[in-house]
């Protein structure tokens, strides 16, 4: 932080220049349809980017000048990604994760093993510690193996590979590695809505997986993207490469970079419009398909170990009769344990979901999803009122997700 505070203080003008520079240059781009009407048809993960739709293009259009403002910069993130691409490549294919992912450390960490978020994530994929700790990585001292690039990618893959599984789909787990996939489950089910275009996230991760198709589009389909790149880009991402070693690759121009990246942001989200930027209101919980479903075949747990009432705690359960679940039979006492996955105060709710359950039969821990509902409504989500009056004892409805 210190160092980042003497560049800026030592580009002083430059900086407030820079700011009005992009800003102005996005506003310019963005009123002129010409330059996001027509734009080449972009594929994440083989999932097509409805660039159709003019909120859509506008924002991908929005990311591709941010990242090509400081243009010897972007030559020093194609240097690294020259260097490490070929070696996280073949860990992508072992865990069947489409070669695209490639450019998500590029938005993470520019690629630098030793970057820091003030969150506490570091290194190329920036993992928080007790995340990088369930990965198996060792985060210790001087020995944090988030820095080093074959482990931490290793790890990473195995986290997006649980959240493709869970989500099914590669664009929400993208959007779940930013924002967490409690906050995102949340969000779907808040909104009835699955696809990452068109849900309402968060000003980050709502423009999350713009800023990695930027970086893809701008590494490898330059060409076509005429309208919205300058001449000196264009030489920039043309211009061969040398062989260099990453360790040699100088990091003060990443640093002043991913800086002006998140100071501009807030410019730039103007130029896209208020009524795109600001969220709409929030439609109802979805009900369950039938709410007398939940007396027959919902599940029924009884308290045992209450968390506090915050997000990510855990709360234990022990199941009050037998019954199905995901398909699988589930025996009264069978432990399940459920965690806080988010508490909104504007509908007073809070939301357990539960990812495992213990079988006192054969001793095994199952993963499974189920979320608490409400078994007067049906409903998912725990009354916050009725949620605070809870003590141990407590009989839960659970429902299969």
């Amino acid at each position: 932080m210190v160092v980042v505070l003497m560049l800026v203080c030592l580009t002083g003008m430059r900086l407030v220049y820079a700011i009005t520079d992009v800003a102005g240059r996005s506003t310019a781009l963005l009123d002129d349809k010409s330059a996001w009407a027509n734009l080449p048809p972009v594929y994440f993960c083989g999932e097509a980017v409805p660039v159709h739709e003019e909120a859509v293009a506008r924002r991908l259009v929005s990311a591709l000048v941010q990242n090509t403002h400081y243009n010897r910069t972007l030559y020093t993130i194609r240097q690294r990604a020259s260097t490490f691409f070929p070696l996280i490549e073949p860990i992508l294919e072992r865990y069947k994760i489409p070669a695209d992912f490639k450019y998500l450390p590029l938005v993470e960490s520019a690629l630098r093993s030793r970057a820091l978020s003030p969150a506490g994530a570091m290194g190329y994929w920036q993992l928080m510690p007790a995340t990088a700790r369930e990965l198996g990585l060792t985060v210790r001292g001087t020995n944090d193996e988030r820095q080093h690039l074959l482990k931490s990618t290793d790890a990473a893959c195995r986290y997006l590979r649980y959240l493709y599984n869970r989500l099914g789909s590669w664009t929400l787990a993208a959007a779940a590695y930013n924002n967490g996939i409690g906050n995102l489950l949340a969000s779907i089910r808040r909104q009835g809505e699955r696809d990452y275009y068109y849900l309402r996230l968060n000003a980050e991760t709502g423009k999350y997986l713009y800023r990695i198709l930027a970086f893809k589009e701008l590494f490898g389909n330059y060409q076509c993207y005429r309208l919205v790149l300058p001449p000196q880009v264009w030489r920039t991402l043309s211009e061969p490469l040398p062989n260099v070693s990453p360790e040699i690759v100088p990091e003060q121009e990443l640093i002043t970079e991913s800086f002006i990246t998140d100071v501009t942001r807030a410019a730039v989200a103007e130029s896209m419009g208020a009524k795109q930027a600001a969220p709409a209101n929030r439609q109802q919980d979805l009900p369950l398909p039938n709410a007398a479903d939940v007396f027959r075949g919902g599940i029924k747990a009884r308290l045992a170990e209450a968390g506090t009432l915050q997000r990510g705690q855990i709360w234990v359960f022990h199941l009050t009769r037998d019954g199905m679940a995901d398909g699988r039979p589930v025996e009264q006492g069978d432990i399940l344990y459920a965690v806080v996955e988010d508490i909104d105060p504007k509908t007073n709710k809070v939301f357990l979901r539960a990812d495992k359950l213990f079988s006192l039969e054969n001793r095994q821990t199952y993963t499974l999803g189920l979320s608490a509902v409400d078994a007067s409504t049906g409903r998912i989500g725990i009354s916050l009122p009725d949620m605070e009056q809870v003590k141990a004892g407590w009989i839960s409805t659970w429902k299969i997700l």
